[in-house]
């Protein structure tokens, strides 16, 4: 096998720049054939759509980040009776051979050479140009951002620990070790604010980058670095400059329902588009919750009691019977069955950004307008709810909470709870021996997969402790 990172990842990835089956074109991966290289602003169009498909991967955000980081916390188990999907994530028994972090790693690589290819092309500059650039980068840092999250230790516990190898050209002899996470990070703050300053689009489609896309989610890596200050600024601006608004109780779960990419900036800032002919089949997130796909996530019951009967995320869960038990249906994702269009999968949305601004108010000493954002978001899913006047540890544990309830099922919760360094605490639901998980424990981080340590001498050292 070839080298993880690079070499192999080549073959699968120079010829693919459109979204249709030209991925199963193989070309030499210590090459660049002139005739696929980019070599103008259609050419720089045709890869961007590339990377967009790479995103779309199951591997990626069209089932395994968003499944993982929801499984491997506590908003969700697997059923006994199931597919024998991601069992080794629901009971942590993973080793460096698993499966999914293996496809995971290597797929991520992918989109990121991809991305590398637009950054690095030499055309004529133009506002086009610049756009395809600037959208490039920002999937850049999007896919390292993951990657450093499940693959090394927060940044807020140990930022001079190892990333992830940072590759930011085509070098097919390269065997790159793993850079630190502050290194890691500091390229991704570079990559979105640059992103930023090239991008003049502002709202092509929920489905494409967008200026403040790449500001979205610069609030949110600053959150995750501890740098509450930088991350307010970055939020307030997406909130002054963005115009993008919350969608109401009465019209939240037709929201959900609605499988098409957005022009009118309702929630939604990002999402990875899947319709009726790109879409990841049976393959994709929907079908790990639908009792018409697999069905195999269910809600853990702690999740849901902490929905009042007057919240409306609450009918985005159904009681209802898995295998003649009862079980708590996830209901977020209604189009498995759907044959014209299928379910998007959010990157990022409004609600998250409103709730990141909160949580860095609360940070920066400011206890109002914490207040403020975090009742933003509250009261817009149960009208009703009375406004949260929480003060000092209990109003962070409202905007901690806040922060699960709203982004449940769209893999936030096991990455919070890390950068939090929060213990895991799971409802017995869960498999006996992985009903707690320290915040300590080397679980808490994913093996660098074996293929890579196998092809990648300079890696090879370089595991994580534990595997």
């Amino acid at each position: 096998m070839k080298k993880v990172i690079y070499s192999s990842l080549l073959i699968s990835t120079l010829g693919l720049w459109s979204c249709g089956e030209k991925f199963l074109d193989q070309v030499p991966y210590d090459s660049v054939n002139s005739d696929i290289a980019i070599q103008n602003e259609n050419d720089m169009s045709n890869a961007v759509n590339g990377i967009y498909s790479g995103m779309r991967s199951s591997n990626l955000y069209g089932r395994t980040i968003p499944f993982v980081n929801d499984v491997m916390a506590d908003n969700v188990y697997i059923s006994t009776a199931n597919s024998g999907r991601y069992l080794a994530q629901n009971t942590y028994g993973i080793n460096s051979q698993d499966t999914y972090f293996t496809n995971l790693w290597a797929s991520g690589y992918q989109v990121i050479l991809r991305a590398n290819n637009v950054v690095n092309a030499n055309v004529t500059t133009t506002t086009n140009t610049d756009q395809y650039k600037g959208e490039a980068l920002t999937t850049r840092a999007i896919m390292y951002f993951d990657l450093v999250r499940l693959f090394a230790r927060p940044y807020t516990s140990d930022s001079t620990g190892m990333g992830v190898p940072i590759v930011l050209a085509y070098d097919p002899m390269a065997k790159p070790g793993r850079n630190t996470v502050a290194q890691t990070y500091a390229q991704i703050v570079s990559d979105l604010t640059q992103g930023f300053s090239l991008m003049t689009v502002t709202n092509k489609n929920s489905s494409y980058v967008s200026k403040y896309v790449a500001q979205a989610m610069l609030a949110k890596v600053y959150l995750y670095k501890g740098q509450y200050e930088k991350a307010k600024a970055a939020a307030l601006d997406v909130v002054s400059k963005g115009g993008y608004s919350l969608a109401d109780s009465a019209s939240y779960v037709a929201y959900w329902n609605n499988p098409a990419p957005r022009t009118d900036k309702l929630e939604t800032i990002f999402e990875i588009s899947a319709d009726n002919v790109n879409n990841a089949g049976s393959d994709a997130l929907a079908n790990m919750y639908s009792q018409a796909g697999y069905g195999d996530g269910l809600a853990a019951t702690d999740l849901y009691n902490l929905y009042s009967d007057r919240d409306v995320r609450k009918k985005l869960i159904i009681a209802g019977k898995r295998s003649g038990n009862d079980a708590l249906i996830v209901n977020k994702y209604q189009n498995v069955s759907n044959n014209n269009d299928k379910d998007d999968f959010k990157i990022i949305r409004y609600a998250d950004v409103l709730l990141i601004l909160a949580e860095s108010y609360y940070r920066t000493g400011d206890e109002t307008n914490a207040l403020k954002y975090l009742n933003m978001v509250a009261q817009k899913r149960e009208p009703s709810l009375k406004a949260y006047t929480f003060t000092g540890a209990a109003l962070l544990d409202a905007i901690i909470t806040e922060r699960r309830k709203e982004l449940a099922f769209e893999g936030d919760r096991f990455d919070d709870l890390n950068r939090l360094g929060r213990d895991i605490t799971r409802s017995t639901q869960y498999p006996s021996a992985a009903q707690n998980i320290p915040f300590t424990d080397y679980r808490r981080v994913a093996p660098i997969p074996q293929d890579e340590l196998n092809a990648n001498a300079v890696i090879r050292s370089q595991q994580n402790p534990g595997y």
